[in-house]
């Protein structure tokens, strides 16, 4: 990943919120760049290297935060954060979740970190892309699947609630 413009953040602040949340002896911030699209919620892709614990070695993450624009039915992202670990633990298929963090000392704002995976979720990339039409079925089938696992999610469960809100379930 190449860096891109300077993050409006202290990385080294970061650098140690990670060490702290992962238990890691040593955390070092490689690479940073904001994401694209966002306008929401701003992204940052993160190359992080953890000396050691549960995360030991290098690890592709992102860190998302509020965008300077914002809508007043978006979920705080410490809102969201519960839904995704809600949603990891059902078996659906995002991002690990990994940190939350309520200080704005850190970086500003509140942010969660979450592994970073390959691939997209745009839906207009994934229905006008040509050599994807053969898979539309099984994509769809697919979809289908991960929404059923988000069904199974009932409260109390952290997130459940608004998961709830958002599905209309």
């Amino acid at each position: 990943m190449a860096a891109t413009a300077l993050p409006p953040f202290d990385v080294a602040a970061l650098s140690r919120f990670l060490t702290g949340a992962s238990g890691a002896e040593k955390v070092e911030v490689t690479a940073c760049e904001l994401l694209a699209g966002g306008a929401i919620q701003e992204n940052w892709g993160l190359d992080v290297f953890f000396s050691d614990g549960r995360l030991a070695g290098p690890q592709r993450l992102v860190l998302r935060t509020n965008a300077a624009s914002g809508i007043p039915s978006s979920l705080a992202r410490l809102d969201e954060f519960a839904v995704l670990q809600a949603a990891f633990a059902a078996g659906v298929t995002v991002p690990e979740p990994l940190f939350a963090c309520a200080d704005p000392g850190v970086i500003g704002k509140p942010f969660f970190v979450m592994r970073r995976l390959a691939g997209t979720a745009q839906g207009r990339q994934i229905t006008t892309d040509p050599a994807l039409e053969p898979v539309l079925p099984q994509i769809a089938y697919r979809l289908g699947e991960e929404l059923a696992r988000l069904q199974t999610i009932r409260p109390p469960r952290p997130g459940a609630k608004a998961i709830t809100a958002l599905t209309g379930g």
